[in-house]
């Protein structure tokens, strides 16, 4: 019998070259990595896994292989990379868990990207027969006949709404502004209005583009007409029952409602009965090569060299940073997107942002503050649309795991190195500034879950000095935001490649505290069989383990997993770099599949693979549980292929059919596999877990096992933590500004809130010792620790709260 992939490039993939976690002795060599010179790619796509990319010697690896992200011990030495002065005083502006397999080397040389890792956690558990409210059902267990048959509906389904997938609308003329839809007179509760800054000294950056709302309240569902932002109109089509609603007169109006199985946004969302189906806007407002190639293939050479992150890009750009960029953020992401994502089933978006959408520094070449304005939008199209936030801090000062979508590709210099202490109070400033902004009632209706620090590599900097900083974090925006349920956003922590298991028992009774993990398959040994049998992987390896976290941990979520089967594409391993599968990535020497052209070129995919395909990312869907597809979409390149990528890129993946329109068909995947998943009944174990009874109150015990300041770091002794680096705390803190709106009746402008939910919160925030040359943010690791240095040994500690003040209340307007 001829192989399903025979078409693909003419070349057709024998069966015996199925990698299995089932009957094969796999040691360390066939994964090919007999030492340091094989150093896997470290996090997600382009985020750099250049071997020859990261300066210095060995790092330290564990003994323990226990994590979807169990990230390679990466070598950290210093970079040279442009002029990293700071900022003068008067100038602020797979991860599995542990397995007992036999089959598989116990090695937690593999980081984040690429884990086979097959037993599951064979913790205690029953089957509920409790229902979500998404299912409507109790979980069945699907045949496999019947899976196959659901697909193949699906496939019909996409082939028959398949002509307008790419828009999921009928687009309007622009000048054509009349609206149908029933009228709307406002949401159900109070949220004009804002939180009051008594602190007179706080500077607050004016700006933000105002959101001119049409000239008439409008809300409809299926059928009904839009008006954009813009000022086009479309048809919207959303064949899931969601509604949405937008108000020129009450712009922080919550009534809209994504689909009928998802709250509205002024109900309550109930964690382990409601369910995230979100996906990321990734490469939007924090680039990737990866994700929008042709941005990068534009300035690929420039004053910083070759692009190869947005460090490097902004250099490139020069005098076209501002213009280029907002170019970008117009046109990469915009209202449009937002609506179809409703249109596909997904409730959730997971918004990457980088730390210059808050503020930058003198010597950093990003563009500040600009992306903020496209938060605020992200914020009004998601509320327009029903759509719930996951804002994801994508990039922190100094780089928390030298890999590119860091800001900047090289080494850590975050809670590492000379710097290390300094950049991680920097971070503190804006995780706290970004959760008084988001925490305000006219926002955290819509962004209720905040992720402060996207992947720390804690095989550089080691998992218990991650944990300190987690729990200052965590210490920080809890003050802001009270505690309890409904006082801010949900609080996400990567388990930073040290793997779920050991973070179970971290922090007993933090309030709202989430697991996040990044699964992927593809960036370790390459999986060269059938796809049916690569599609049983993700039930094997995962979904035991995530419905295991959530009866040990509570909250987990998977927020980057991808439809990636091997590591194929323009730019996914790094810029200029090779592919495990065709054999030419360094340091590689695991199997191989040959020529990644028939992956690459999906449209010469046929209809079996696009359904295997389906089949694979629907067993991803169903083992994870609560996730966010990374990502939305791929930008064109300007050679080669123009749409590169396709096992990243979801709306062309729906619009193809390897993605089901309808994820709900994902439900009972891996039981129709006969896959043993330890069943999570929805009810997690202890009600502080999600806000309840219990909620912020961490044994003392518990919490002083996580210092702050750290008492060392992995390269930097207890003597020599003295004398490292520090910032000095008695700036003003940074507010950031809402968008405009203008009552249409009135013309009164309506409160957007100050930008600070709680007044009662007036520490001053660092910034450089007036008149001190500190060592480079990005490049300080190899910088010798010496008495004298910049601000060191200031005794600075934040105070410790004991308990939390409330968020300031909402000022009657």
């Amino acid at each position: 019998m001829s192989s399903p992939y025979t078409s693909l490039g003419g070349r057709g993939i024998p069966d015996s070259q199925l990698l299995s976690p089932e009957g094969q002795g796999i040691t360390d060599s066939y994964w090919g990595r007999s030492g340091n010179e094989y150093m896997p790619a470290p996090s997600i796509i382009s985020r750099d896994s250049t071997h020859g990319s990261l300066a210095g010697g060995a790092g330290g690896y564990g003994s323990n292989r226990n994590s979807w992200g169990s990230g390679m011990a990466l070598a950290a030495a210093a970079g040279t990379y442009g002029d990293d002065s700071h900022r003068p005083l008067p100038a602020r502006g797979s991860s599995r868990l542990a397995t007992s397999s036999p089959q598989l080397s116990v090695s937690d040389e593999f980081e984040e990207q690429g884990h086979v890792a097959p037993n599951a956690i064979n913790a205690p558990g029953t089957f509920s027969e409790k229902s979500p409210r998404w299912a409507g059902a109790s979980r069945p267990k699907k045949s496999r006949k019947a899976l196959w048959i659901g697909i193949g509906i699906g496939a019909f389904l996409v082939i028959g709404a398949g002509v307008g997938l790419g828009v999921y609308f009928s687009l309007r003329n622009k000048n054509n502004s009349s609206s149908s839809g029933s009228s709307q007179s406002g949401a159900d509760n109070d949220q004009s209005g804002g939180g009051s800054n008594e602190d007179g000294s706080s500077k607050t950056h004016t700006g933000g583009h105002g959101q001119q709302p049409s000239a008439a309240p409008t809300s409809g569902g299926q059928g009904s007409l839009l008006t954009f932002e813009d000022g086009s109109t479309a048809t919207y089509n959303n064949p899931y029952g969601g509604t949405w609603v937008w108000d020129p007169s009450d712009p922080f109006n919550n009534d809209a409602q994504v689909n009928s199985w998802t709250p509205a946004l002024n109900q309550n969302w109930t964690w382990g009965q409601d369910k995230v189906m979100g996906v990321n806007l990734g490469g939007w407002l924090n680039t990737e090569p990866f994700i929008v190639p042709g941005l990068y293939q534009q300035y690929a050479q420039g004053a910083g060299g070759q692009a190869v992150d947005e460090y490097t890009l902004s250099l490139n750009m020069g005098d076209d940073l501002e213009t280029a960029m907002t170019q970008h953020y117009d046109t990469f992401i915009t209202e449009a997107d937002i609506a179809e994502i409703a249109s596909v089933g997904l409730n959730w978006i997971r918004l990457p942002i980088g730390h210059w959408a808050v503020e930058t520094w003198p010597g950093e070449p990003f563009l500040e503050r600009v992306s903020w304005t496209y938060v605020l939008k992200a914020i009004q199209w998601c509320r327009k649309y029903g759509i719930r936030i996951n804002l994801d801090l994508h990039t922190v000062p100094g780089s928390q795991n030298g890999w590119n979508h860091s800001g900047k590709l090289g080494s850590v210099n975050w809670m590492f190195g000379t710097m290390g202490l300094a950049n991680a109070q920097r971070s503190l400033d804006y995780m706290r500034t970004l959760a008084e902004f988001i925490s305000q009632p006219e926002y955290a209706p819509v962004v209720q879950m905040f992720g402060f620090v996207n992947e720390p590599n804690s095989n550089v900097i080691n998992k218990t000095v991650v944990a300190s900083f987690y729990q200052e974090a965590y210490r920080e925006i809890r003050s802001v935001t009270g505690i309890g349920a409904g006082n801010g956003p949900f609080l996400s922590i990567h388990d930073a490649f040290a793997g779920f298991t050991s973070w179970f028992g971290f922090l007993p009774g933090a309030d709202r505290l989430a697991l996040d993990q990044h699964p992927y398959l593809v960036f370790g040994t390459q999986q060269t069989g059938p796809i049916p049998s690569i599609a049983q992987m993700p039930c094997q390896y995962w979904a035991a383990d995530t419905n295991t976290s959530a009866q040990q941990f509570g909250v987990s979520v998977a927020g980057e997993f991808s439809a990636a089967i091997n590591d194929c594409g323009l730019y996914v391993n790094n810029v200029g770099v090779g592919t495990r599968y065709e054999g030419t990535y360094p340091g590689y020497n695991g199997p191989t599949g040959g020529s990644c052209d028939q992956w690459n070129n999906w449209q010469e995919w046929n209809e079996t693979v696009k359904q295997d395909l389906q089949l694979f990312v629907q067993a991803e869907m169903d083992a994870l549980q609560d996730y966010f597809f990374w990502t939305w979409k791929i930008g064109n390149s300007t050679t080669g292929n123009p749409q590169p990528n396709p096992f990243w890129h979801y709306k062309l993946g729906v619009e193809q059919g390897w993605i089901n329109p309808d994820p709900r068909t994902a439900f009972g995947t891996c039981a129709s596999f006969g896959t043993p998943i330890n069943a999570f009944d929805g009810i997690y174990p202890e009600a502080y877990m999600t806000g309840g009874a219990g909620a912020g109150q961490i044994p003392a015990t518990v919490s002083a096992s996580y210092p702050w300041p750290v008492p060392t770091f992995s390269d930097v002794n207890a003597a020599q933590m003295t004398n490292i680096p520090q910032y000095t705390m008695n700036a003003s803190p940074i507010t950031l500004p809402g968008p405009t709106f203008t009552n249409p009746s009135s013309g009164a402008t309506i409160s957007p809130g100050s930008g600070w939910a709680n007044s009662a919160d007036t520490r001053p925030a660092f910034q450089a010792v007036q008149g001190c040359s500190y060592p480079p943010e990005y490049s300080a690791t190899g910088v010798p620790i010496v008495p004298g240095m910049c601000g060191a040994g200031l005794d600075q500690v934040i105070v410790k709260r004991n308990g939390a003040p409330a968020p300031t209340p909402a000022p009657v307007v």
